[in-house]
């Protein structure tokens, strides 16, 4: 997702920053087994989706007006494709960007949660297509169409304002919620937990408390979050079977987090 927000910003076209990144991803699982993981892989991401952004959006004329428009945003020397070890943004994130932008006002709630955890959680639509309960071929349908209502929208890539950020917060709290939801307890595979999904929805909520201290229902999520997290150590025993709350160790749960 930081890899896609910094695309969907400087492109504005999230499907196909989406395509790209997936192509980015695919030369990562080809090529970083044999010529090791680089010393920054979010930037290695970065360069290799915006080298193919570039050549899809020149691939189309339906596009060319896009990039046009995006050239123009640039100064002159910046509008050649980088070369591949150059730095070519920086440590900004716009994750919790992209989270808004994916709770449209446009789209309805279902559809916005399930294109979310698609582009944010980097939830497979097979687990998505699960979590509601309905065939894999109807929500990968339903994504489609929430990804051309945003495009058709021409929202710009930006964190909304008051006005408008309180349509979307009950969306956006949702999959936040529902993103860690899956990293407790997975819905597929062999692994109980999926931690870096945990850990990236606690990110994202202490982002948004960040932005909105006053909000108490963003506050209560985040503590629901850090005081279930906290016990995650003491949840499994030594085979990975399931231990109640009232057997857990207490002296394993993580007290900074109980205290936060």
């Amino acid at each position: 997702p930081q890899v896609l927000g910094v695309l969907a910003r400087r492109f504005g076209d999230f499907a196909t920053a989406e395509d790209a990144v997936q192509e980015a991803l695919l030369a990562a699982a080809t090529q970083w087994p044999d010529d090791g993981i680089p010393g920054n892989p979010r930037g290695w991401l970065i360069q290799v989706a915006y080298r193919r952004m570039i050549e899809l959006v020149r691939a189309e004329a339906a596009r060319r007006n896009r990039e046009d428009l995006v050239a123009r945003r640039e100064p002159d020397d910046r509008r050649a494709a980088p070369a591949a070890d150059e730095q070519l943004f920086g440590e900004r994130d716009d994750t919790l960007i992209l989270l808004f932008l994916c709770c449209h006002p446009a789209l309805s709630p279902t559809s916005a949660i399930a294109l979310t955890l698609r582009a944010v959680g980097g939830l497979s639509t097979a687990e998505i297509a699960h979590a509601f309960l309905v065939p894999e071929a109807t929500m990968a349908q339903r994504i489609s169409r929430a990804k051309q209502r945003i495009r058709a929208s021409g929202l710009p890539f930006r964190m909304p304002d008051e006005a408008d950020r309180g349509g979307r917060l009950a969306a956006v709290r949702h999959v936040l919620y529902l993103i860690f939801t899956e990293g407790h307890t997975s819905s597929a595979g062999p692994d109980l937990r999926r931690v870096d999904l945990s850990v990236e929805a606690i990110r994202l909520t202490r982002a948004l408390h960040e932005q909105l201290p006053d909000d108490s229902e963003t506050t209560g999520l985040l503590a629901l979050m850090l005081l279930t997290e906290a016990r995650r150590p003491a949840r499994t025993g030594p085979s990975g079977e399931l231990i109640s709350l009232a057997e857990q160790d207490r002296s394993r749960w993580d007290a900074s987090a109980v205290a936060e």
